[in-house]
């Protein structure tokens, strides 16, 4: 099989020759995942801007380069590769939609099974001598999988990758990777610097995009949209494994009185964040703070144990977003 040649813009020139990751890589599963943008529905509003894009597809593959830049096994690779296979259009506002908590954002995690076998992916690491159960458990693959605070691929690159960014780095993202390496099977940081630059990343992103309370009411919004079109039989539950601008060219095209108004609202969206008995309605969202691990005489040392006004933050900013926010659109 022909080796694929992947340029990115943070890891480099990558050549993949393993068979299975390309067979994947081209396979409709990952392909689909190129119009399924990892900012769900802020594409709706009208501060959103198109260099900002950033695709699942993208994220997918960049996870299992930071895999690979850091010789993990083709098995891992994969893992990484695949973890998010299973995202509806829109990405997380599925959270949202289908009653789960938003504040755990594990609606596609909890149907990466099924997806594995309703897009073929079974079959294909079949072919290749894997199996899918392996491949799933995130047990195995504590490189490409960990619970927060810890680091892991996912985190590093979704942090890194995410265009966003650009408006509020300070340090170039190449520099925050150079900086990463695998102590005890597990991504650390070679020193301070690395881990607090990287930390002070994430908060941003926190602040600015994942847990900015407008995205959490556009989200809300969105799933109220996509809750009446599936009520209604304007798309169908099928159609949500689309992609973003089929379905969303197919709400755009109904006389929907409810879908029509919401589209508007959402393309002008400005909120407050109020009390109680002022708000439309309360939400939230997955609650993220990293607390990275970094080397020190050869020992490892938690962020937080050497910068107590950083572990203070990401307190307060835990205790808030489980607090969640009572909005009034505006």
């Amino acid at each position: 099989m022909t080796p694929l040649i992947i340029n990115h813009k943070i890891y480099g020139k990558q050549k993949i020759t393993e068979p299975v990751l390309i067979e994947l890589i081209k396979s409709p599963a990952l392909q689909r995942l190129k119009h399924i943008e990892q900012h769900g529905t802020w594409q709706w509003h009208q501060d959103w801007k198109k260099e900002n894009y950033f695709s699942r597809y993208y994220h997918s593959v960049g996870v299992m380069l930071v895999l690979k830049r850091f010789n993990a096994s083709v098995e891992e690779q994969l893992h990484g590769l695949l973890h998010d296979v299973s995202h509806t259009v829109f990405s997380h506002v599925a959270d949202f939609l289908f009653g789960n908590d938003p504040g755990t954002h594990d609606y596609q995690d909890n149907r990466l099974a099924k997806s594995f076998k309703l897009q073929g992916i079974d079959k294909i690491l079949k072919k290749y001598g894997f199996e899918s159960s392996h491949i799933l458990d995130d047990k195995k693959f504590p490189l490409a999988e960990r619970d927060l605070p810890d680091l892991c691929a996912d985190r590093i690159d979704y942090t890194l990758s995410d265009p966003w960014a650009k408006t509020f780095y300070t340090t170039s993202p190449k520099k925050i990777l150079d900086n990463l390496t695998v102590h005890k099977n597990q991504f650390v940081f070679k020193n301070r610097f690395g881990a607090k630059e990287f930390a002070s990343l994430y908060e941003k992103h926190n602040y600015n995009n994942w847990c900015n309370p407008l995205q959490i009411a556009i989200f809300t919004l969105s799933a109220q949209i996509l809750r009446e079109a599936l009520n209604k039989k304007i798309i169908s539950k099928k159609e949500l494994y689309a992609t973003d601008e089929y379905v969303l060219k197919k709400l755009r095209r109904t006389n929907n009185p409810v879908i029509v108004k919401k589209l508007e609202q959402i393309k002008k969206l400005k909120i407050r964040i109020v009390p109680k008995d002022q708000a439309d309605f309360w939400s939230t969202s997955k609650p993220r703070a990293v607390d990275p691990y970094f080397l020190q005489k050869g020992k490892l040392i938690r962020l937080s144990k050497v910068d107590t006004a950083y572990k203070k933050r990401i307190a307060k900013w835990v205790k808030k977003i489980k607090k969640g926010f009572w909005i009034k659109i505006v």
